[in-house]
């Protein structure tokens, strides 16, 4: 799978949903003939046409259809495991000790375990 580029796999699922080059560069604020040019460079990767282009229409090929159904799952499963991992990342987890001269009252207890529960 030499040289997989994650955007021109995203370009291609959006144009599948959207069936137009303009819209879909709206939604990857990407110019149209950037989102060409990475649908026929994902073309070139597979070595077959994915999607039918003409002046009125678009839609996908056979192959293009094929494609999307079994991209879709995948790559779905592919950005819910980054997006966890991210959300990992930012979680504060651990002892905090805090320091300070005089007594805990209940206003300083409560503003430490209501920002670090456990």
């Amino acid at each position: 799978m030499g040289g997989l580029e994650i955007r021109e796999l995203e370009c291609f699922l959006v144009l599948a949903d959207e069936l137009h080059f303009g819209r879909t560069g709206e939604r990857l604020f990407v110019s149209q003939s950037r989102v060409s040019q990475l649908v026929r460079s994902l073309e070139r990767r597979v070595g077959a046409r994915l999607v039918e282009r003409t002046s009125r229409r678009v839609r996908l090929t056979p192959l293009g259809e094929e494609f999307r159904a079994a991209l879709r799952p995948a790559y779905d499963a592919l950005r819910a495991t980054v997006d966890d991992v991210r959300t990992a990342a930012r979680t504060v987890a651990g002892r905090l000790r805090i320091g300070f001269q005089g007594t805990a009252d209940d206003r300083l207890m409560a503003a430490v375990t209501d920002r670090h529960p456990d």
